[in-house]
């Protein structure tokens, strides 16, 4: 059984990426587990304003949710998490003592008006469970051409088990594009042997391309060809690299107008194709 965990802040944005999730993988077979995390107030003192129960007002906003969504979808396997943690740190305990599979949330929070959320940009970053980003902007349509973003880097079965699973679930074809910045050289390309090994039963093709810059070029090319999700490979890199250049799925996160799914590099946890 897949398990799915839904960050929400009780958002329209959050809303919608849960059902896009549903949309995705349906409720045969799937478990999901609703999780929101909330600021717990330190201490109350007599002379103060009553403090507000943020623990009661979190499982109340749960429960809304739920209703919502059991409404839209029917019968469900749906679970309700709340607590006081970071939601990164929630996420990766319940990755584990849950055994969950992905993480599907909105990119925008409650306020932050078009800006990417502190708690998306936290989870693209610090969550070990490959995740999907739904942009508030985006308008809900069946997914039938994924594009993954290869950045020439080494793949595997764990790390691309969650792409894997999206693409049997919807029957998405695969498009595997690699951009160069600069002026493409012959003798650079996808290690193309590999890749089919890897998405053997599933539609796809491999293109190398030349690009100024990286991002914009794999966001236009997702333009063109009609893409209803982009899909990148988070690796682990240095710290300084993380705080002074940051990586191509965090920057994605940033500017694609379309779901972005993140792939973990060797995520031995990831889900189950």
């Amino acid at each position: 059984m897949k398990h799915i965990l839904l960050p929400t802040d009780f958002s329209e944005t959050a809303f919608k990426a849960a059902v896009y999730a549903l949309d995705l993988f349906g409720t045969e077979d799937v478990q999901y587990t609703l999780v929101h995390t909330y600021l717990k107030t330190s201490f109350s003192h007599v002379l103060l304003p009553r403090m507000v129960d943020t623990e009661a007002m979190a499982n109340n906003g749960l429960r809304r949710v739920e209703r919502r969504l059991r409404k839209h979808a029917g019968k469900m396997r749906l679970a309700k998490v709340a607590s006081s943690g970071q939601l990164y740190d929630v996420l990766n305990e319940l990755a584990v003592r849950k055994g969950a599979d992905l993480v599907v949330m909105g990119t925008q929070g409650e306020g932050n008006y078009g800006m990417v959320g502190r708690n998306t940009t936290s989870a693209v970053t610090d969550c070990e469970l490959p995740m999907i980003a739904v942009p508030s902007e985006f308008e809900r349509e069946p997914v039938s051409r994924i594009l993954l973003a290869h950045d020439g880097g080494p793949l595997d079965e764990h790390t691309l088990a969650p792409l894997r699973l999206v693409a049997m679930a919807t029957g998405a074809f695969i498009e595997v594009l690699q951009v160069w910045e600069g002026e493409q050289a012959d003798h650079l390309g996808l290690n193309r042997r590999t890749v089919s090994e890897l998405l053997a039963g599933i539609p796809h093709s491999l293109e190398v391309i030349s690009g100024a810059n990286v991002v914009s070029t794999i966001n236009e090319q997702a333009r063109i060809k009609r893409i209803q999700l982009v899909a990148v490979v988070r690796r682990h890199k240095s710290l300084l690299d993380r705080i002074f250049q940051g990586s191509t799925s965090k920057r994605m996160a940033l500017h694609t107008t379309e779901p972005l799914l993140v792939l973990r590099e060797n995520s031995g946890t990831g889900p189950r194709a």
